[in-house]
C-alpha cells in the first residue's frame, strides 16, 4: 500500500476515534466554553478600552489615532518596532488570544494525544496496524491526526473569540477576518511542532499515564530551556520551544515568516523521523 495512503487511513481513523471518544468530547466542549467565555471578555475589554481612550476625542479618526499609537508602543517592547508598525492595527483582543491559544496549545496537544499510541501499544491493539501498513505510517498517521484534531479545537475556539469581539466589541468585521486569519495561521506550525514533541515521547511508553507525565514534564522541561536561554544571552537554545518562534511568525516581512516555518518544519521533522526510528525497533 501507498505510504500517503497509509498515512491517511490511519489520521483518518485517529480524527473519528478522537471526536467520538468521551475523551475528546469532552476536552472539545471545555475548549469551546472556554473559548465562549474569553471572548465576552476580551469583546468587553476590547470594547471598554477603544471607548475609554476615545473619551475627550474630537473625532473617529482621532480616536483610532490615539489608539494605534498606544498599541504600536506596546508591541514595540515586545517585537520591535517593524513588528510593531504592522501589529497595531490588530484588535488587541486577537492578539491576546493569539497569547493565549500558544500558551494553552501544549497542554491540550498532551491531553488529546498521550495515549494515541502508548494506549494501543499497552493494550497491543497496535499489531492489527503493524502488520497492515509500515511502523513509520503509523506513527506520521497519528501525528497528523493529532495535528488536525488540536487544529480543529482551536479554530473553533478562535471562531467564536473572533464573532464576539466584531459583535460586543463593535470591531468590523473585514479587521476581525483578516487579522483573525493572520495571527491563527501562527498557530498551524507551532502545534504540529508540538504534536511531533508529544509523538516522539509518547512513542516511549506503554503505559499513557505515564507518556501523559512524561509528556507534561518534557514540554515544561523546553519552556525551563527557553527561559534560561533568554536570561543567559543564549538565543539559538531557546528555538528548542516551538513557542519561541512566535516573533518570526507574526512579522511582516517575508523571509522573517519563513525562517520560522523553516524552524519549525525542521523541529517537526527531527521528533517526528526520531518516533518512527524509536518505534521502528519497539516490540509491540
Amino acid at each position: 500500500m501507498n505510504p500517503v495512503h497509509e498515512v491517511r487511513l490511519i489520521a483518518g481513523r485517529e480524527l473519528r476515534k478522537t471526536f467520538r471518544s468521551a475523551k475528546g468530547i469532552v476536552l472539545a466542549a471545555l475548549s469551546l466554553t472556554a473559548g465562549g467565555l474569553l471572548s465576552l471578555l476580551f469583546a468587553w475589554v476590547e470594547r471598554m478600552r477603544v471607548e475609554k481612550l476615545s473619551t475627550g476625542v474630537a473625532t473617529d479618526a482621532d480616536a483610532a489615532a490615539t489608539i494605534r499609537a498606544m498599541q504600536e508602543g506596546f508591541y514595540a517592547k515586545l517585537y520591535g518596532p517593524e513588528t510593531a508598525h504592522f501589529l497595531a492595527d490588530a484588535p488587541y483582543a486577537l492578539w491576546v488570544m493569539l497569547m493565549v491559544t500558544l500558551g494553552g496549545i501544549p497542554l491540550l496537544v498532551a491531553l488529546l494525544g498521550f495515549d494515541g499510541i502508548s494506549g494501543e501499544v499497552g493494550q497491543r491493539t497496535v499489531r492489527f496496524w503493524a502488520v497492515r501498513a509500515r511502523r513509520a505510517s503509523y506513527v506520521f498517521g497519528k501525528l497528523v491526526g493529532l495535528w488536525i484534531t488540536v487544529l480543529a479545537v482551536t479554530l473553533a475556539t478562535n471562531v467564536i473569540v473572533g464573532v464576539a469581539v466584531a459583535w460586543v466589541g463593535r470591531v468590523p468585521v473585514i479587521q476581525v477576518l483578516f487579522w483573525g486569519l493572520r495571527l491563527d495561521a501562527v498557530t498551524l506550525p507551532v502545534s504540529l511542532a508540538w504534536c511531533a514533541i508529544a509523538t516522539l515521547v509518547g512513542v516511549q511508553f506503554r503505559a499513557p499515564m505515564l507518556a501523559l507525565l512524561w509528556i507534561c514534564a518534557t514540554m515544561f522541561g523546553l519552556w525551563i530551556v527557553r527561559v534560561v536561554a533568554g536570561l543567559k544571552g543564549v538565543d539559538a537554545l531557546a528555538y528548542v520551544d516551538p513557542n519561541a518562534y512566535d516573533w518570526l511568525l507574526v512579522s511582516p516581512r517575508a523571509s522573517d515568516v519563513a525562517g520560522g516555518v523553516a524552524g519549525l518544519l525542521a523541529l517537526t521533522a527531527a521528533a517526528a523521523a526520531a518516533a518512527a526510528w524509536s518505534f521502528e525497533r519497539k516490540d509491540v
